[in-house]
Parts: structure tokens; sequence; C-alpha cells
């Protein structure tokens, strides 16, 4: 053998052999966890399951078996005690973000309020964005309000101009989409002071809801292996990505949040009242606010329109919750407990059993289903009775801690919002303090959760009192896809105007909360029955 042959045969041993070493150092850091015999030997299993949209499903199941502390990955722990992802989130916790959200970064080089992993800017972020959430430069959360409800009329003027069935003739809404139209309209008028027209156009502008649904995929491969987010944003992987000149998807949004942001710098600047002149007024720079647009524009539609979908499916197909809430609803309008021609966030707040279909539908269906994982301090930590090195990343098992039977029930796997009605005062408090680690908590909770509880409050309220809905298709009643996010499509409804005529110990409604069909011309699917 020559020379360069034995120092090449050499060099392959040397970094196979390194190979195989920190392999072994990897899998006997937390050799001792329970787990997935798999999960441990790679990402394979988080990549199997992530790209088969079972992935929530998978998380609940290791709970199930392995405990409130589980291995799913070489260094990746899921955490299933509500205790304990308090305690690592809480204010003066010494955990930090973990590598999961690198892939939260929009533009190379440049973090913002999801992937910035810095204590400290990270905080001051926060600081700079509170004052947009709590309505400061929209008349304060009236003018939040009167947003949501300017978009409800429209949603509602869409459903009643094109999408009423009648006796012989189906008029099918896909609401899936109508629920993500609504919550881009909604977003985008509360971030720029206008709403991008979806409701209106009633059409899939710029191919954002079809673009950004084919990219979950790719996401949650990210998910499960953050490194591969430096990899994308190298040359010249990075010219794929989207970018402020596209035409269509994610990047046309982009784009729009760009354009918006330079109507406010430089000369004849525009002085707004929304977020993003919060924003500018908070302090924030001029290519922060376009990540920082642009991340709330995507983050804030696909999260509420997940809830609203999945609680309205849920209703639908749970009879005896759908009739009490609606019944709920005819009451308090009978009693002049609800406002005309919106519901007022504090009206809702006293109807009892809409909060329970509210929190439920939550419960079930965290909108954020992400790993969101933090990383344990150098000095490493005890979690539920394990010795965990530091380093090691800490998921969020959402799913999990939703349908754990020691708070939730024997029933925990079922929707029922009567649960939250039954229960003591003790247990509704336990009950809701673990609904809140759906928004995150402490130090990381959700910034939008008052906006996106306002948006609950009035919806199933507004659509409920005017509309009868039933599934066109029982048995395939949507198709959805979960991973860091939920994305739904194909729920179609028959909808149905309300009778005027009071009914029997369930109050009346006036005509003005009746909805009122108009043109049905130029329907995309109109079908006959029979």
């Amino acid at each position: 053998m020559s020379s360069a042959s034995l120092i090449a045969s050499s060099a392959l041993v040397l970094v196979v052999t390194a190979f195989i070493a920190r392999w072994i150092r990897s899998w006997c850091r937390l050799r001792h966890i329970p787990g997935p015999p798999i999960a441990s030997l790679s990402a394979a299993w988080m990549l199997q399951k992530l790209c088969t949209g079972d992935f929530n499903e998978a998380l609940i199941q290791v709970a199930e078996t392995h405990g409130p502390l589980a291995r799913i990955g070489p260094n990746d722990l899921l955490c299933t005690d509500p205790d304990t992802l308090r305690r690592v989130a809480g204010a003066r916790s010494v955990y930090i973000k973990g590598d999961f959200y690198e892939t939260g970064r929009v533009v190379p080089g440049y973090n913002n309020i999801v992937s910035e992993r810095d204590e400290t800017k990270h905080k001051a972020l926060r600081a700079a964005m509170a004052g947009g959430y709590l309505g400061r430069e929209t008349g304060s959360l009236a003018g939040i309000e009167a947003c949501l409800d300017r978009q409800l009329r429209a949603f509602i003027a869409l459903i009643e101009t094109k999408y009423i069935s009648e006796p012989g003739t189906i008029r099918p809404l896909d609401f899936a989409i109508k629920s993500q139209f609504f919550a881009l309209d909604v977003i985008s008028e509360l971030s720029f002071g206008r709403a991008f027209g979806f409701l209106v156009e009633d059409r899939d502008l710029y191919d954002y809801v079809k673009i950004n649904e084919s990219a979950i995929p790719v996401m949650n491969t990210i998910q499960a292996i953050p490194w591969i987010t430096n990899a994308l944003y190298s040359w010249p992987l990075r010219l794929g990505l989207p970018s402020t000149g596209d035409k269509v998807g994610l990047g046309r949004l982009m784009g729009l949040a760009k354009h918006y942001v330079d109507e406010r710098f430089g000369p004849g600047a525009k002085v707004g009242q929304d977020m993003l002149q919060a924003f500018i007024n908070g302090g924030m720079s001029h290519e922060d606010l376009i990540q920082h647009m642009f991340v709330q524009i995507v983050a804030g539609s696909i999260t509420i329109a997940a809830a609203i979908r999945h609680t309205f499916l849920a209703l639908i197909s749970t009879p005896t919750a759908y009739s009490a809430l609606q019944a709920e609803i005819d009451v308090n309008i009978a009693s002049g407990k609800i406002s005309s021609p919106t519901i007022t966030e504090a009206e809702a707040h006293n109807l009892v059993y809409l909060q329970a279909v509210i929190h439920e539908g939550l419960r079930m269906w965290p909108p954020a289903t992400g790993l969101g994982s933090k990383q344990v301090p150098p000095e490493g930590d005890f979690i539920c009775g394990f010795r965990v090195p530091g380093g090691t990343q800490v998921a969020t098992n959402f799913m999990g801690i939703m349908r754990l039977k020691s708070i939730w029930g024997e029933d925990a796997n079922v929707f029922r919002p009567e649960r939250w009605v039954e229960a003591d005062d003790a247990q509704r408090q336990r009950m809701a303090s673990v609904l809140d680690l759906a928004f995150g908590s402490g130090k990381y909770q959700c910034l939008g959760k008052r906006v996106a509880m306002m948006e609950l409050d009035k919806v199933f309220v507004e659509l409920l009192r005017r509309f009868d809905f039933a599934l066109t298709d029982p048995v395939h009643p949507i198709k959805s896809f979960g991973g860091n996010f939920w994305v739904g499509s194909d729920m179609w409804l028959r909808v149905t105007c309300r009778s005027p005529t009071p009914v029997a110990n369930r109050g009346a409604l006036s005509g003005s909360e009746t909805c009122s069909p108009t043109t049905l011309a130029g329907h995309p699917r109109e079908e006959k029955d029979g």
C-alpha cells in the first residue's frame, strides 16, 4: 500500500471512529430517560412523524407510554408536566430558548421575536412590541375590538352573498379556507390599518394560503433538524427562499410588509393608528419592523384560523354542544344581554357556555404545537426525577398536557365543554392554568393572546346567531395536517339562514340578527340536491 493510500485510510478510520465516539457519547448522556428506542439514535423518529402529519398524536402516545419526561431525539426531551413547563419559562428561569427557535428566522443575519435566543435582546423586543397588543395606537383595546367587528361583518356578508343554501340547492362553504381569510384580514388591518382583502375578493390572494400550506412539511423537517436553517441561509440555497420581490406566496406577504413599513419612513412619511405605528414608537428599527410584521401576519393568522376551524368542527360534530351554545346565544339576545350587530368582548365573557366551548376547543387542539424547546442551563437540572445534563433541549408537549387524565378526567380525549361548567372553582382554576400553557407562559407567553381570545369571543356568536351549519360529508369532514402549526382544507359546510321565529324556551332573534341572503350568482361550486 502506498503512503498516500495509507494516510487516506488512516484518516477515514479516524473520522469514522470520531463519529462513532461522538454518537455513543450523545446516546449515553440521556440513556437513563425512557422514550421510543429509535429516537435515541437519530432524528429519524421525529422526521417520520412530522412528515406524515401524525406528530401531535405521536407525542400524546409518547407521554402515555413513557411518562412526563421522554427522550424523542439524541439531545431532545419531551416534557408533559405543567409545573415543570411553567418553571422553565418563569421570569427568573435560567433556561434560554433552544435550537428549535433558530427555525423562526426570516432574514439571514437578523433575529426576530421568535428566533432571538439572547434573553436580554428578547426582553427588549417584547417591550417594544407590547404597546401594539394593548392598543396604544388604535385607541386602546376598543380600537382593536372595532377592527374585529369590521372583519366579522365582512365575513358574514360573504356568507350571506354567496354561500346560503336553500331547499333543492346547496352552495357549499369551505370553512377551513374562509376562516383563514378572516384571520388574515383581521391581522392585516390590526397591523397596517387596512385589510388585505381576502374576504372581499373571496379568493386566495397571491396564492398565499396554498403556498403556505405546502411549506408546512418543509417547516416540519427543519423543526426536527434545526441546523438545516443555517444551511438554507447559505449561498446558493438562500436564492430559493421567499423574498420581497416575489409575486406570490410568503415572499409576496414579505413584500407587502416592507411596502407598509417603507411608507412610515423617509420624506412624506405617514403616521398610522395601528400596530405598526405602535412598534415604531416602541423604538423598533426599519429592518426589525419588516421581519416582525411578516412574522405577525403568518403566525397571527394560521394559529387563530386553526382555533376557529377546530372548535367549530367540534361544535358541528357534537349536537348537544351546538344546541346548548345556540340556546345560550338566543336567550341572551332576547334578554338584551348581547348587542347588535356585534357582541362585545365584555358581553361574551358573561356567556358561561360560550367560554366553556372556547376553552375546550383550545384544549383539544392547541393552535401552535411546535416543540418550543428550551435549553437546559450548563449546570444541568432535575426534571421529573431525572438528572438532565446542560445543553439538553426540553420540548413542550402541548397536545400531551391537554390530554392528561389527571387534569381533565377519564374523558380527556373527548370534546365536552360541560367539564368547564361542572368543575368547582378550584378545579376550574387548575384547568385554566394548564390551558394557559397553550399560549406559552412566563417570559415566553404569546403577546397576541388577548387579541386571539377576543376573536374567539366574537366569531362563534356572530355565526350561530344568524346561520345554521351542517357538514356536507360527515365521513370526511376535513383534511388536516399537524406539525408546527395545523393546516386544514376541505371543511365543506351547508349553511342556511336561521328562522327569525321565536323558539320555545330559547328566546327569539330579531330580524337584524338573522341573515339576509343576497345575490348568489357566480358561486364556483353551486350544486343541486339529488
